[in-house]
């Protein structure tokens, strides 16, 4: 039998009207406005059926990726570049159910712990190379190695992948877990050629030699500048649900012009260097809302919001009361109302509002009361100052919260938004916070050594049990990030009632009993604000999608202009 593992979810997707496929490309309100969605067409065509679209087409984008490799890169503003260049063998739909893509179709055992796909045929890989059921087991077991991949927690629970036939194969599982279908339809679980695995281990993680089964190939990459893809034509296999079509990309050269500074980007797409832009700059979202000139779309992401994590195993955050300060020092939705120019919000759970199992119950907790941060922080014996006015306890150690974040994810305007946090906790409770940006090499450093006292992460997976597994189990094997230290069995506990359910009702419930432990009865965390990917482009340009789980830009695939 065929069933999907992720539950059905409400549809809040309005983007996917504007973003997928009609002319112009209409102009669409911040995402959560509810929608009647509906299902996307082809682009404009001529009258022979193929869309009259000129060869090419350029992004200015805010991420390049550390890495082209699907299974290397955990960049998640990466993933509409790389969705050109690697396809999935699921996708997941607004409604939480997985679809065939490159298989053809799939069945999940009664007792849910052998998965088994079939293959559509004639799928090839950019360098030629058929994708059949060997490729596909040996993708997954090369993507259990942990000298190539940084995480192997999607396959905690896999005992092995076999060839059934040709065509099929059968992922066997050591218990039920939802994340299998979650990893199937990730760009994370891409496969890549076969060959591609024949070379040196640092050319396989830098993946700029890698193929994929996408409709694009790499054509020229100059690193820090710009990406250049060609469309395949014999690409015919594209996910038709989604797409509302088949055949080869729309623009024969897709370039992505690696523009980190928002104001470039802006300035790039309004004197006509790139044809649309991502990360629209939120100061910038007055002038592309201007439906005569531009169209702009932006759409919340599911998973987990950005968020800062308090470092529980040691000082000053092991003391609840701390934690619990913080969390009521700090009046998010005026900062981000501020910071983002009303276009983002202030998240007020471990979960996004656009994931399914998101408890509106919970938003009120948040409310900023300074009275009671200072009542904490007095009867935790920060009561004294120093010269410069920061808190101090008995032994003259200064309050502070050091952040420092991975240059490598470092975007949408995060500086200024831990700053205007450093600048709000100062004034309240006199607290000196700071952020800093540091290398990838330092970061590490300071995470092994365990010199930290917070950090910053957000995760955008179609199914959340995924990202709460790497963020806060216990179990190093599977909380590779749990960088908070979390080290709790009823945390560890209801992860694993939402991760190993089939039914919506069980995996409601201890997601709604997670949400409320980890941020009222313990305050693990102080969510922060919501993600969002946003587009802007010229109106007479079509075939914008967004992914309809996960709420981020898709690929250019559809994408078209006039020629």
């Amino acid at each position: 039998m065929s069933r999907p593992a992720h539950p059905t979810r409400p549809i809040h997707r309005a983007a996917i009207i504007a973003a997928v496929l009609s002319l112009p490309v209409a102009l669409v309100a911040c995402a959560g406005e509810p929608s009647d969605g509906g299902s996307p067409s082809a682009s404009a065509t001529d009258d022979g059926g193929q869309a009259a679209s000129a060869t090419d087409f350029t992004w200015g984008v805010e991420t390049e990726p550390a890495s082209f490799n699907p299974f290397v890169n955990s960049q998640d503003a990466a993933t509409p570049i790389l969705r050109n260049l690697f396809d999935s063998y699921l996708f997941l739909d607004a409604a939480g159910e997985y679809h065939p893509w490159l298989a053809e179709s799939y069945e999940i055992s009664d007792d849910s712990k052998t998965i088994t796909l079939t293959l559509r045929e004639g799928i090839t890989f950019s360098d030629g190379e058929t994708l059949d059921a060997e490729a596909a087991v040996l993708n997954l077991n090369k993507t259990q190695d942990p000298t190539i991949v940084e995480s192997t927690t999607w396959a905690v629970n896999v005992e092995r992948a076999e060839v059934i036939d040709p065509r099929t194969f059968a992922i066997v599982l050591k218990e039920p877990d939802v994340r299998i279908l979650e990893r199937l339809s990730a760009i994370s679980g891409s496969p890549i050629s076969p060959k591609d695995f024949d070379g040196e281990i640092e050319e396989l993680k830098a993946g700029t030699a890698v193929h994929g089964t996408g409709p694009f190939k790499v054509s020229q990459y100059n690193k820090g500048e710009s990406l250049v893809l060609e469309a395949r034509e014999d690409y015919a296999w594209a996910p038709e649900t989604l797409t509302g079509r088949n055949g080869p990309a729309y623009v024969k050269n897709l370039t992505f012009r690696f523009l980190t500074e928002a104001s470039t980007r802006s300035g790039a797409l309004q004197s006509g260097q790139v044809d649309a832009i991502d990360a629209v700059p939120s100061q910038d979202t007055a002038i592309f809302a201007d439906a005569e000139k531009y169209s702009y779309v932006v759409e919340q992401n599911a998973g987990t919001p950005y968020t800062l994590f308090f470092n529980v195993s040691r000082p000053p955050f092991d003391d609840v009361r701390l934690r619990r300060a913080v969390q009521k020092a700090i009046d998010l939705d005026s900062i981000v109302e501020a910071v983002y120019n009303g276009q983002a919000a202030a998240a007020k759970s471990p979960l996004s509002p656009a994931t399914p199992f998101y408890d509106p119950a919970i938003e009120s907790y948040l409310t900023p009361d300074v009275a009671e941060a200072t009542a904490l922080l007095d009867e935790a014996g920060w009561t004294e100052r120093d010269d410069e006015g920061y808190r101090t306890n008995a032994d003259g150690e200064r309050l502070a919260i050091p952040l420092f974040s991975n240059s490598r994810f470092v975007r949408d305007s995060r500086d200024i938004l831990n700053q205007a946090i450093a600048d709000a906790v100062k004034q309240s409770l006199e607290i000196d916070y700071t952020w800093q940006s540091v290398d990838s090499g330092t970061w590490s450093e300071r995470r092994e050594s365990n010199d930290y006292v917070a950090w910053d992460n957000s995760l955008n997976t179609g199914d959340v049990a995924s990202a709460l597994a790497v963020q806060y189990d216990s179990d190093p094997a599977v909380g590779f990030i749990n960088l908070g230290q979390i080290d709790d069995p009823k945390v560890d506990e209801l992860i694993a009632i939402g991760q190993q359910s089939f039914d919506l009702d069980v995996r409601r419930d201890a997601y709604n009993e997670f949400q409320h432990y980890v941020l009222e009865e313990q305050s693990y965390v102080l969510p922060l604000y919501v993600l969002r990917n946003s587009y802007a482009s010229t109106p007479q340009n079509t075939g914008f999608l967004f992914d309809p789980a996960r709420g981020s830009n898709w690929s250019s695939y559809n994408v078209a202009k006039p020629a």
